[in-house]
């Protein structure tokens, strides 16, 4: 499953493609690495768990490069959604989301929720996800719950 994304200048376009993790997952983990790991401070330790076996990956590519990445659970929650840095306010995490979208709802999800760091508020708020809850610390970062009908 492949769309493309918004053109980065007037030659190269980036693509969302729906992923095989096993396949995939040193491009996935770059990304996830280079953002949360790197920039974040998140501890290594916490970047890959249990779900990404389980969950679909939507990868971003970039002149055949992964430049952001993002997940959907069986349960219905978005996560792990990154975009390189030097690519960012490019379109790309909205992209990414909506094939997200996308798929939750090819899954038959009446709704999706997700842990959005405090900053990105805005950007999931514009995508039609409201707050839910008090705003909490997940490894030192603030974070609040969202929550989208798919219906």
């Amino acid at each position: 499953m492949v769309s493309t994304l918004a053109k980065l200048d007037t030659q190269n376009t980036v693509t969302i493609e729906v992923v095989d993790y096993v396949t995939y997952k040193r491009a996935i983990h770059s990304v996830r690495y280079a953002v949360f790991v790197c920039e974040q401070s998140i501890p290594a330790a916490f970047e890959i768990d249990r779900y990404d076996l389980v969950s679909q990956h939507v990868l971003a590519l970039w002149e055949g490069c992964a430049v952001g990445t993002g997940r959907l659970t069986p349960e219905g929650r978005i996560g792990r959604v990154a975009v390189a840095k030097h690519l960012r306010h490019r379109g790309i995490g909205r992209c990414l989301m909506e094939k997200l979208l996308e798929v939750a709802k090819q899954q038959q999800h009446q709704e999706v929720i997700l842990a959005a760091q405090h900053q990105a508020i805005p950007f999931y708020e514009r995508l039609g996800f409201y707050q839910e809850g008090h705003i909490f610390k997940e490894v030192g970062i603030k974070h609040v719950m969202m929550r989208r009908s798919l219906i």
